[in-house]
C-alpha cells in the first residue's frame, strides 16, 4: 500500500524562504504583508510536517539548520517556476520603457533580484538603468530624465520616501588590520555621499587619517578594502564578499544611520514606475 503523497504548500514555502534571506520572522512578516503569528503558525505547519527542525533560533536571528538548507534550495526553485509560470500567463502585455536611477553603492546585492523579479512580470518593458552620485541623480530626476531615483542620504528632501535606514559601519577585509593603522587609511570615493559623515567623526574623536588617492569606482574601493589596504564606511546590507563590518570596540567612532530613499511622482498613474516603486520597497525594506 503505497504511503499518501503529501504537498507542499507554495506560501509556506514562500514564507520559509524569506526567513531564511532575513533571518527574522518579523522582517519576512512584514515583506510579506503577514502578521508574525501567521507566518510563525506557517512555519510550525511545514515542520511538523516534514518531520524536521528547519531553524535553529539564536540571539542572532533565525538560522536555517542543515535539513532547513536542503529545502530550501529546492523550495527556491519551486518558488521561480511557479512565478515564472504565473507571470508570464498572467501579465498584461505591457510594453515601454522605464528609466530607474541608482547609486552604484546601493545596487548590490538587492537590485539585481528586483529587475529580475520586474523582469518577470513585465516582459516587454526595457528598464534603462542609469548609475550616478544621489546629487546627480536628483538633479536628472527633477529634470524629468528618470522616472524614479533611490538614492543615499542623511535625511530625505521633500517628496521622498524612506524604504530603509541602517547604521553606517567602518568596513575592512576579513580578520583585516588596517583598521588599526595611525593615520587611519580610508579606501573610499572621492565623491563619495557618507564620505564628510567618516571624516566629521574621526577629527572628533581625534584620529588621523589620510586617504588612498584616485579613488573613483566604488568596485576598486572594494577590491582595495578587501585586500586590506585600508577602511570604508558603508551600510552593513551592503557589504560583499571578502569583507566584514569591523568589530572595532570603540577604538573607532560610531557612525550616524543613513537612510536610502525613494522618489517616484506623487499620485502616480504610471503602472510601470508605479510597479517598480513597490518592488523596491520590497527589496530594500
Amino acid at each position: 500500500m503505497y504511503a499518501r503523497l503529501r504537498n507542499l504548500d507554495l506560501a509556506t514555502l514562500r514564507s520559509f524562504v524569506t526567513i531564511a534571506e532575513t533571518g527574522s520572522m518579523t522582517k519576512a512578516a512584514s515583506r510579506l504583508y503577514m502578521t508574525q503569528s501567521a507566518i510563525s503558525m506557517q512555519i510550525k505547519r511545514l515542520e511538523g510536517s516534514l518531520d524536521l527542525i528547519l531553524f535553529e533560533r539564536t540571539s542572532g536571528g533565525m538560522l536555517v539548520t542543515s535539513a532547513g538548507e536542503q529545502l530550501l534550495n529546492y523550495a527556491k526553485q519551486m518558488l521561480e517556476l511557479n512565478d515564472d509560470v504565473v507571470g508570464r500567463l498572467t501579465a498584461a502585455e505591457f510594453e515601454g520603457e522605464l528609466r530607474l536611477g541608482v547609486p552604484d553603492d546601493i545596487i548590490f546585492p538587492r537590485l539585481p533580484e528586483v529587475l529580475k523579479q520586474y523582469a518577470r512580470d513585465f516582459p516587454r518593458v526595457k528598464v534603462r538603468l542609469m548609475v550616478e552620485l544621489t546629487k546627480k541623480l536628483k538633479t536628472m530626476y527633477a529634470n524629468g530624465q528618470l522616472d524614479l531615483i533611490i538614492t543615499t542620504e542623511f535625511d530625505a528632501d521633500k517628496g521622498g520616501e524612506v524604504i530603509s535606514e541602517e547604521k553606517l559601519e567602518w568596513v575592512g577585509a576579513k580578520g583585516g588590520s588596517a583598521w588599526r593603522q595611525r593615520p587611519l587609511p580610508m579606501t573610499i570615493t572621492r565623491n563619495c555621499a557618507f564620505k564628510d559623515i567618516a571624516f566629521r567623526e574621526l577629527k572628533k574623536a581625534g584620529i588621523s587619517w589620510e586617504e588612498v588617492a584616485g579613488l573613483d569606482n566604488v568596485a576598486v574601493v572594494e577590491a582595495l578594502n578587501s585586500a586590506d589596504f585600508g577602511v570604508s564606511v558603508e551600510m552593513q546590507s551592503t557589504v560583499i564578499t571578502g569583507r566584514e563590518v569591523i568589530e572595532h570596540k570603540g577604538q573607532l567612532p560610531e557612525l550616524p544611520a543613513h537612510k536610502i530613499v525613494l522618489y517616484t511622482p506623487a499620485n502616480n498613474s504610471d503602472q510601470l514606475s508605479a510597479a517598480m516603486a513597490d518592488y523596491l520597497r520590497l527589496g530594500y525594506s
